[in-house]
Order: structure tokens, then sequence, then C-alpha cells
């Protein structure tokens, strides 16, 4: 999916309204650069261009850490997304880009304030979605669901905003709506781990299609081997069917993710423990100091714990 689905308009408008009679040759190279190497450096040239409108400049500074997000330097783009923002507080591109790093970095709290004020410019499905997320981390899902509803009212075949608001859906009990939006999205998107693993654990909560849950469990690992729900899922179905080499591995990955996850230590616990491994037992008391009912979790989940 592409990071900001309306950034092309935003950037021809800004560009065409300008006073100027003649686009500066800068500025032509930055929005019309494909490749990300390429584009970094037209960019550079234009933000640095002191002779160009402030929000020209800004538009150079968001593309500019588009291309940089696109290469993986999320320290890079952010400081870019800010300098835009400094030059152009009404940048919607800057600002969706700020709140999308912020997220994936938890610091949700910071992300929220330049969601809002991207939805107040310009209400964009990406702010709306951004929103969503940090909602549902909260746990205020009623609001994620509208959140993820205003986003996919612009990109109605948009599989995150789909599989949020399933997640959504699931917590608040609504178990076949949840099912619906997963199955959507999955359509969409096979490789969506975050829809791939919501299902697993819908289908393994409820008993039911654990054939599909493995399946499912299996492709979220392929497609991000640190989503954590992923590997959860698929150790709990692997100690289901006796694979306890298996299941530790994937417990160790959730772990190494999230160091202190119940079900993670839990699970390998159980594996090590039923591999012949005593010492497993030392996992599944750490477990029950962050959570006094995980092993009920875990007889819910048909997993033999001794």
């Amino acid at each position: 999916m592409r990071k900001i689905w309306f950034v092309g308009a935003v950037l021809a408008a800004t560009l065409a309204a300008c006073d100027r009679t003649d686009v500066a040759d800068d500025s032509q190279r930055c929005l019309a650069a494909q490749e990300a190497e390429a584009k970094i450096a037209a960019c550079t040239a234009a933000a640095q261009n002191e002779s160009l409108a402030p929000q020209q400049r800004s538009v150079a500074y968001s593309t500019r850490g588009e291309a940089q997000e696109d290469t993986g330097d999320v320290t890079a783009a952010l400081r870019d997304y800010g300098s835009a923002i400094d030059l152009d507080g009404e940048n919607s591109a800057a600002l969706i880009g700020r709140g999308r790093i912020l997220l994936a970095s938890g610091q949700l709290d910071a992300a929220e304030p330049a969601a809002r004020r991207a939805i107040e410019l310009s209400q964009a499905g990406e702010a709306y979605l951004i929103l969503g997320q940090i909602q549902v981390r909260r746990g205020e899902f009623s609001e994620a669901i509208s959140s993820f509803n205003s986003a996919l009212d612009h990109e109605p075949r948009s599989a995150v905003a789909l599989a949020g608001r399933a997640r959504a859906k699931q917590r608040l009990n609504d178990l076949e709506g949840a099912a619906n939006d997963y199955d959507q999205a999955i359509r969409t998107d096979g490789n969506l781990a975050e829809a791939r693993a919501g299902r697993c654990w819908l289908d393994l909560n409820e008993k039911r299609e654990f054939d599909r849950a493995r399946q499912d469990a299996d492709a979220a690992v392929a497609a991000d081997p640190r989503n954590v729900e992923g590997q959860l899922c698929r150790g709990v179905l692997q100690l289901r069917e006796g694979q306890w080499a298996d299941a530790k591995a994937s417990f160790e990955a959730a772990l190494a993710v999230e160091s202190g996850n119940p079900i993670a230590l839990f699970g390998r616990g159980i594996a090590r423990r039923r591999s012949g491994d005593s010492a497993g037992t030392e996992d599944m008391n750490q477990a029950r100091d962050f959570d006094g009912h995980i092993g009920e979790q875990f007889d819910d989940f048909g997993v033999r714990t001794y």
C-alpha cells in the first residue's frame, strides 16, 4: 500500500499555488525523481534553496522524508517531516509521515496530535488509519472502529484498515464482524501479517478451523518474523500438535521482541518441560508473575501443560 495516498495531489497543488511564473528546476526534479536516491538528492537541493517559497521547501522536505522512510532511515525521515512542518504547519503529508513513524515506535501521545491535525486539514484516509491504530492500542475500541470506517471511506480496500477494524470488533466480542473483516483483508492482501495473525487467534479462541489457523500463523510469520501475535498463535498450535522444538522456537522469536510476554514464557516453559527440560518450570513461574491466570488460558487453548 502506498504510504501517503494523496501525496501527489498535495505536492502538485502546492506548486500550482505558487506565485512564481515558472517552477524552479530544483522543485521540478524533486517531484519528478522516481528512485529513492535520486529523489533524496533532488529534494535536498530544493529544500536548501532559500529562493524558493517556504511552502515549496516544506514540500521538498516531506518528499525527501518519504524517500528516506522508503530506504528504512526513519530517523532521517522523522527529521525531514519535522523540518517540513516547521516551514509549513499545514503540510498534511509531513504530519502523516510524522504520525506514522511515531506510531511505529510506540509513541502514541506524540503521534495522535499529528494525525488529528492532518484530519482537520485534509480528512486524509491514512490519518484516520493512524488514529484508529492508536485507539486500538489504548483499548478505545468503539472509537477505533469509527476511525477505521472513515479510513475505509477513503480507501475501501485498505487491508490494514480492515484488519484494524476486525481487531477492534473482536475485542468488543463482535466475532462475526471480525471474521468478515479479517477474511476481506486477507483476500485483499494475503501477506498482511496483522490480518493473518488476527484470524489465527480468532479461530483458535473459538476452537474452529485449526488447519486454517495454522496456515494463517505460518503466513503471518513468513510475512513478518517479528509479528508477535503470529509467533504466539503458531507456538500454541505447535504445542497442541506436540511439536515441542518448533513451539519453543516460535515462543523464543516472540520473546526476542517482547521479553516479558506471559504467553510466550508459559508456552516456552511447556515446550521445554514436555521435551525433558525441567528448567521449563522457571519460565512458567515467571509467566505466572506477569499473569496469574495464564495456566487457565492454555487450558482454554486445548494445551496440556504437564
